[in-house]
């Protein structure tokens, strides 16, 4: 991954991270920032690439949500240093020049967005950053699994119960053997149960925490269990038939 370096000098005195206003705070919902932070000004670096990799889900899960269109989260990239950037966006409209230090920089190069922000405020920069230190701290994680024929979720399991704690509430229309919605806390359970349900080609997506048919349609597994079960009626139906 290449950057542009460029030299300049700061035109205003103000913190262009933690002294302006931010322009989107969500991009750190559930991540300990403050903590963050903190290490960053004692330069524990190491402590700060801990949190990252601990919370990897957690940061993947917040911008998948801003931007659902990113398909590949390899094209999520987190970029850790220190240096100067001019023309950071904030919150009040305006923009700023200024430094930072040990910062993450979150990159997404993908064909549907393409931008360059700071995880703590969500603001964007107009111009390349210039580098003073950089390190690439990895890119998102896979939170989408699609069943393949002859697939189930077990062969998704230990990925699904990993994504479990940071998928938070999932709202997955599914109902038990009774009528009764699921639960987010049963949802692995239940789903475990009812493999029936889920076709080739189905993306279970922990970030959305949703499921999507092979043409990305969100699934309907109410009208899609009562089609099954018109389905197996009628084989059982021919079956009963032949003999």
């Amino acid at each position: 991954m290449a950057f542009t370096a460029i030299l300049f000098s700061s035109c205003n005195g103000k913190d262009p991270i933690w002294q302006t206003k931010p322009q989107d705070s969500s991009y750190a919902t559930g991540f300990p920032l403050d903590q963050f932070h903190k290490m960053g000004i004692a330069n524990d670096t190491i402590g700060q690439k801990t949190l990252v990799d601990q919370y990897r889900k957690i940061l993947t899960k917040n911008v998948i949500t801003h931007y659902p269109c990113i398909k590949n989260e390899k094209n999520i990239h987190f970029i850790f240093g220190s240096g100067s950037v001019k023309g950071v966006m904030s919150g009040d409209g305006k923009t700023y020049n200024g430094n930072f230090n040990n910062e993450l920089i979150i990159i997404l190069n993908d064909a549907c967005v393409k931008d360059t922000l700071f995880l703590a405020c969500g603001n964007g920069m107009l111009n390349p950053i210039h580098w003073k230190t950089q390190s690439n701290w990895g890119t998102a994680e896979t939170c989408r699994f699609t069943i393949a024929p002859g697939e189930g979720l077990a062969h998704h399991l230990p990925q699904l119960e990993a994504w479990a704690a940071a998928a938070g509430e999932l709202s997955v229309p599914i109902r038990d053997k009774k009528g009764n919605i699921v639960v987010h806390e049963k949802y692995l359970h239940y789903l475990g149960k009812y493999e029936s349900v889920l076709f080739p080609g189905d993306v279970i997506d922990m970030c959305a925490g949703k499921v999507f048919n092979k043409i990305g349609q969100e699934v309907e597994f109410e009208t899609r269990v009562k089609e099954s079960e018109k389905a197996n009626a009628k084989i059982h139906k021919k079956t009963k038939h032949r003999h």
